[in-house]
């Protein structure tokens, strides 16, 4: 036994240890694997002991606490301790390191809230309370940090704020109830090597892109006409899409909500998203009209019809009829509100908008740069592509229909497998029409019909 221990009494031979174990488990089958796992759980530190690293870990006293599981286990290229135990209305979760009890991996997650919703008042702590609220759990500054998500959210029904930052050495997850500012969960993981030098390459690309972080904010509040001082950001990060440096940048007003991801190297809005705060009830939160007397009020109301969706649409996008191709254009429900569907595209851009049916207001849309599937922008359709109008009537003429006959809910030239199609889409009556349609040649690839029981 003692010749045993020996094997794992350094980290280093762990590791040459853990290498062997699982040479032989790969070389000699199941049998074997189970004798070379009991050799490394031999030679550890122990499960009790792992339990006691654990508890000296979260600050609990073993005699208040009611055990749930404890299992040895390979995790992540080592052999760890999986420890579960609740104590205190608290559930923990704990990879301990079978080495030399190192923890790994911690969770950590209320059981009841009872406690904290005594205290609850009904104004919500700041996104910055949040982060300070986590911040002082892990014992950091925000210096020492770099935060990768902060956003109000929503777990069971329960207001919460997800907070995520990392170190060099770890990575932090937290929930923090919103109504109290007290740590719903939690959860505190090593960082692997290939993770850090990631976020190295990450910071090089940085400092060597044209634009810094800050400038990518300046572009997307500008692009928005936000000050800095009204805005929360819950993201901004530099990050990679299709291979292409970009900034992500998030942030909302006390009215929307903002997405926008930025070129690195030119500062172009590669892709934008706005939506309309609302309020429990689906009305739009303007912030200072009151919610009485709106219950049924969309049932009675005068919808303003789908070309005035377009055209409110249009208007926003700054683009004129002739020059965008719709692709979907319908009447839909979100959350109980009845919007029109609007999607169209140009030559250089993709345009997806919801708007109220009832009022007009612009409730979500985003805008996208059109790419070829080699990754550059697009240009417009192939000249030797039929087009939608020939597509369209392809597709209707299949079902038994003149194109005059349906009403068509999506038209939409996209790439399946490498190949340029159409995407058509269309309604009889109560039945439902989906057509993809080779762009090149007006060959049916696919296509399908179902009755629409709603």
């Amino acid at each position: 036994m003692t010749h045993l221990k020996k094997l794992f009494e350094t980290p280093m031979k762990a590791v040459i240890s853990s290498v062997c174990a699982l040479g032989i488990l790969a070389g000699v089958g199941t049998g074997t694997a189970y004798a070379a796992s009991a050799i490394a759980e031999n030679a550890s530190i122990g499960a009790e002991n792992a339990q006691n690293f654990a508890f000296a870990d979260a600050g609990v006293d073993p005699a208040e606490a009611t055990l749930t599981r404890t299992e040895f286990d390979f995790e992540q290229g080592q052999f760890v301790y999986e420890v579960e135990f609740t104590a205190g209305g608290t559930e923990y979760e704990y990879w301990i390191k079978s080495s030399d009890g190192t923890v790994v991996k911690k969770e950590v997650e209320l059981v009841s809230l009872e406690a904290s919703t005594a205290t609850a008042e009904a104004t919500q702590i700041t996104l910055a309370e949040a982060k300070a609220v986590a911040l002082t759990d892990a014992g950091l500054t925000e210096a020492e940090v770099t935060f990768t998500q902060g956003k109000l959210d929503e777990d069971d029904g329960i207001a919460v704020y997800d907070i995520e930052f990392y170190t060099d050495a770890y990575e932090y997850e937290y929930e923090i109830y919103a109504a109290t500012g007290a740590v719903y969960s939690k959860s505190k993981e090593t960082r692997t090597v290939a993770e850090a030098a990631t976020d190295t390459t990450a910071e090089t690309t940085e400092t060597a892109n044209q634009l810094t972080l800050d400038e990518a904010k300046a572009v997307a509040l500008a692009d928005a006409g936000a000050a800095e001082a009204d805005v929360t950001y819950t993201e901004a990060k530099l990050d990679t899409d299709d291979g292409v440096a970009v900034y992500d940048i998030e942030f909302y007003t006390s009215a929307k909500e903002y997405e926008y991801e930025i070129n690195a190297a030119t500062g172009a809005i590669v892709d934008k998203s706005v939506e309309t705060i609302q309020t429990a009830t689906g009305s739009t939160d303007t912030g200072t009209t009151s919610n009485s007397g709106t219950t049924g009020s969309t049932a009675s109301a005068t919808y303003i019809g789908l070309d005035k969706a377009k055209t409110i649409a249009l208007s926003d996008a700054g683009v004129s009829a002739s020059d965008a191709t719709f692709t979907t254009a319908k009447q839909d429900t979100d959350d109980g509100v009845v919007v029109y569907d609007i999607e169209f595209y140009t030559s250089a851009k993709e345009y997806e908008y919801e708007i109220n049916a009832a009022t007009g207001a612009i409730l979500d849309k985003d805008v996208e740069t059109r790419k070829t599937s080699s990754g550059s922008t697009n240009t417009g359709s192939a000249s030797s592509n039929i087009g939608i109008d020939k597509a369209k009537s392809i597709a209707a003429s299949h079902a038994g229909y003149s194109v005059s006959d349906v009403t068509f809910s999506k038209v939409k030239l996209d790439e399946d497998d490498g190949v340029a199609v159409y995407e058509i889409e269309f309604y009889k009556g109560n039945r439902e029409y989906e057509y993809e349609i080779n762009a090149a040649t007006g060959s049916i690839l696919d296509y399908d019909s179902e009755v629409d029981d709603d």
